[in-house]
């Protein structure tokens, strides 16, 4: 299989050099995704958990039999009945009409409805807050971690790390549709309709295709809000040997993801630039107030350490300058 491109940081201001230096190869311009768990790949969350119930000469298959050839079906989730049943039960919540069955799928992805849509953004730092604030805190050293992952004989999917991969959409569409600029598919639903149902028109809709969604909420604003769309094929994005060259995945060691998280909350990179609204205003006050409150907790315990020190010092000062008594003890009397 042909290798995607390997990268890696330490901190923000190396991350954003790895960036600087992605050069696109069309005018698209670049989208990034960030991954909590470098292992992960580019699957949206419904195409995550299926069972594979044939094999590639359509076969059932045995409880015990390992799949490995192409062309078998699977069984999981249903997509197209999930969103049915959303357009159904939240149309009396909507301030607004929605034109097309692409823009009910844009909104009940952002609300956490399983899609065939995987979220990208236009923005480096937001992708990259991402894959920071669902990574876990490591102790592996930063150094070592990297140096394996650039490694071209070992793994790209690593459990030490978090990643952001970075594609060039207009690439991608040109190598799988022929398009190449992101696909603006609210506004022309007739002629991509076939990503609607997938499954009815496996060789149109088969690939993932990169497309762009109407700001209809403030959540997709400010997350710049752009998806890989995905078909028949449950393959994530950077399986398919097509692609992989025009993905650059950028592996960041857990053990830098505190100071990363630190960085971009000094740079506005917050819960409430994410997700617009008051629950992440408050949950953006407890995290502030949290770190103050920690601080303050360092800065009490070097006091009343400084004070001990300083008390102690004295302590051996006095003792150093007290003059030592005299022998009081009497000389034996002369016989």
């Amino acid at each position: 299989m042909t290798n995607i491109q390997r990268r890696v940081a330490r901190s923000v201001s190396e991350y954003l050099e790895v960036v600087e230096k992605i050069a696109p190869t069309t005018f698209a311009g670049l989208w990034f995704r960030g991954q909590p768990n470098a292992r992960y790949q580019l699957t949206p969350n419904v195409l995550r958990e299926v069972t594979f119930t044939t094999d590639g000469r359509g076969q059932p298959i045995r409880e015990d039999q390992i799949v490995r050839s192409s062309g078998s079906a699977v069984a999981g989730l249903h997509p197209e009945r999930m969103l049915d049943d959303f357009k159904r039960r939240a149309r009396p919540f909507l301030e607004r009409d929605l034109k097309n069955d692409f823009e009910w799928m844009f909104l009940a992805q952002h609300h956490g409805l399983p899609t065939r849509l995987l979220d990208w953004s236009t923005n480096a730092l937001v992708a990259l807050y991402f894959a920071a604030s669902g990574a876990r805190e490591g102790t592996e050293d930063a150094d070592e971690a990297c140096a394996d992952y650039l490694d071209e004989k070992g793994t790209e999917h690593r459990d030490d790390g978090f990643a952001v991969f970075v594609i060039d959409p207009g690439m991608i569409n040109s190598i799988i549709c022929d398009v190449s600029d992101p696909i603006d598919i609210a506004a022309a639903p007739e002629q991509w309709a076939h990503y609607l149902r997938p499954t009815d028109d496996m060789i149109k809709s088969y690939a993932p295709i990169c497309v762009t969604a109407p700001h209809i909420t403030p959540r997709l604003r400010a997350q710049s809000g752009t998806f890989t769309l995905h078909g028949a094929n449950i393959h994530p994005l950077d399986w398919y040997t097509v692609t992989r060259p025009h993905i650059t995945k950028i592996f960041i060691p857990n053990s830098v993801t505190r100071q990363i998280l630190q960085s971009l909350r000094r740079s506005g990179l917050t819960q409430s630039f994410i997700y617009p609204g008051l629950d992440s205003i408050a949950a953006d006050i407890r995290i502030d107030e949290s770190i103050r409150y920690q601080a303050e907790l360092r800065a009490y315990f070097a006091r009343v350490a400084a004070d001990e020190r300083a008390e102690q010092a004295a302590r051996m000062s006095t003792k150093a300058r007290k003059p030592k008594r005299k022998s009081s003890a009497r000389k034996p009397a002369r016989k």
